[in-house]
């Protein structure tokens, strides 16, 4: 994996928007990068159906938002105070906030990380709800880091310390499950963290044995979750040696069960690809996206 020498921090300057600031600051001095906070202005966010719409002078309307951003940009830049990180300010616009947020990436091609909250006020607009995280993570060409509050968090917002104990990895087998493994072994490596590697068997049974009592995939292969853990410690251990690995494998839908997983076993962060065959493939496309990342316990790194 390249070095991430810029991590980029969208934000409308929102309380729930800027939660999300103590993690950029925090990765940005894990891989000594720059840190730079971007708000987008849209500028047809009102809705011009509404009787009482006037379409803003665009030179006033400008004007008008950049000055809202540098006093909000000053609140960002003392919450971050004396961290020893270099931040650089932009502003940038387009027709929609995920769609200024790509174009900037597409200009910036040293973009390592995206650090975004999943919640926010108008303005970078619905903001990173839905189709924004969703959208900004299907096309981003770099790893996103998601957080919303309330959740469970593994960096202190008062103190800045970091408490990374456990790492839950989902793997579904494929290429594309494995992009993470480099960043995954660089930040487990970095706080000593726990690697949970973790599969669902998500295989429906034939409707023939419905009648027979057998409910689970296990009834007719009790060996199945012990040859998946083998599998799974065949194709990661040697690339994640040395480190505080264990592998867990259960029956049902991926989506469900690394939500439960998260929650049961105090899950820190999840490190996933975005792309995968089915349980995995499905969980970060589509609406289910939105749907897992808003109701999970733990910040998600999506790779």
């Amino acid at each position: 994996m390249p070095a991430v020498k810029k991590v980029l921090f969208p934000t409308d300057f929102s309380e729930l928007a800027n939660h999300a600031l103590p993690y950029a600051i925090k990765f940005a001095k894990i891989f000594n990068a720059e840190l730079i906070m971007l708000h987008a202005v849209t500028l047809y966010e009102h809705d011009p159906n509404d009787p009482e719409h006037h379409f803003p002078s665009l030179q006033s309307y400008c004007s008008e938002v950049r000055g809202a951003a540098d006093n909000g940009f000053m609140v960002c830049i003392e919450q971050i105070g004396d961290a020893g990180v270099k931040v650089v300010k932009v502003i940038v616009q387009g027709i929609s906030p995920h769609a200024a947020i790509l174009d900037y990436l597409n200009d910036e091609n040293d973009i390592g990380m995206i650090v975004m909250s999943t919640h926010g006020r108008s303005g970078l607009s619905h903001v990173l709800l839905g189709s924004v995280t969703e959208n900004v993570i299907r096309y981003a060409h770099c790893p996103v880091l998601v957080v919303k509050q309330p959740e469970h968090e593994f960096i202190d917002p008062e103190t800045g310390e970091v408490h990374l104990k456990k790492i839950l990895f989902p793997l579904d087998f494929s290429k594309d499950s494995l992009k993470p493994i480099d960043l995954l072994r660089e930040i487990a490596g970095m706080h000593d963290s726990e690697i949970i590697v973790f599969h669902a068997v998500d295989v429906e049974i034939p409707p023939i044995y419905y009648t027979t009592g057998i409910e689970s995939i296990l009834q007719l292969d009790p060996d199945l979750n012990e040859r998946v853990a083998r599998k799974m410690e065949a194709m990661v251990g040697e690339k994640l040696e040395g480190l505080n690995l264990r592998y867990e494998v259960t029956e049902g839908r991926a989506v469900d069960r690394i939500r439960e997983l998260a929650s049961g076993e105090n899950i820190d962060l999840i490190i996933m690809g975005t792309a995968g065959s089915h349980g995995i493939g499905d969980f970060l496309f589509g609406s289910t996206a939105a749907r897992v990342i808003q109701k999970t316990v733990c910040p998600v790194l999506a790779v």
